[in-house]
């Protein structure tokens, strides 16, 4: 079960990469149709206390949807997933346990395996127990069981495409390589799990 609360950083980096995607006007655009004035002046402070209530957070994914549509907020939401796991990577990376993890000496496919399991492992530390992940013939797999990307949202077809963004990005940070990653199941069209699968094997050049 996800907590109530989530840490200030989450926040930061989320509000700052989608000012830089949706720009200044867009951004406040944004704020005013959520409710969420307070931030107009100040972001969160960039550090791991728990301060920001996840209700925020769930609001804010829910006003870029009413504001660009499904469509339009999936390339949005992949590309803040994306930004966001490069913004923890240079200001705050060990909030998900990216420091140190000792990846070079081993082979690819170990190398993406060790970064989830540790990653995953971080995520439930933070949010609640609301995910598992493992890896199986399907590719390397991430089942959300309460997910904060689409908590509250009902929508036509998968929505957590900050997900799929944020580990298309890790598992380029740890092999070069760019993976294959979809969402298959997504609560918030009614499935019971969110789940996200990256593939084995880099996509092959075209």
């Amino acid at each position: 079960m996800l907590k109530d609360k989530i840490p200030n950083s989450l926040m930061y980096v989320s509000l700052l990469t989608l000012q830089d995607i949706i720009g200044k006007n867009g951004f406040y655009a944004l704020l005013n149709v959520s409710g969420l004035h307070k931030y107009k002046e100040e972001l969160p402070p960039n550090n791991e206390k728990v301060e920001v209530p996840l209700l925020d957070f769930s609001t804010l994914i829910k006003g870029i949807l009413e504001i660009f549509g499904e469509k339009g907020a999936r390339s949005i939401l992949y590309n803040l997933g994306r930004r966001s796991f490069n913004v923890i990577l240079e200001e705050n990376p060990a909030l998900l346990g990216l420091v140190g993890l000792g990846l070079k000496v081993l082979s690819k496919k170990k190398r993406i395996d060790k970064l989830y399991k540790i990653s995953s492992k971080e995520t439930n530390k933070i949010f609640g127990e609301n995910q598992n992940y493992y890896s199986s013939d399907e590719g390397f797999v991430f089942e959300i069981y309460d997910c904060f990307w689409c908590k509250g949202l009902k929508t036509e077809g998968p929505i957590c495409f900050a997900e799929v963004g944020w580990n298309a990005e890790a598992a380029k940070w740890a092999t070069g390589d760019e993976h294959g990653v979809e969402e298959v199941l997504c609560r918030a069209k009614g499935d019971n799990v969110c789940k996200i699968v990256i593939s084995l094997e880099p996509k092959q050049d075209e």
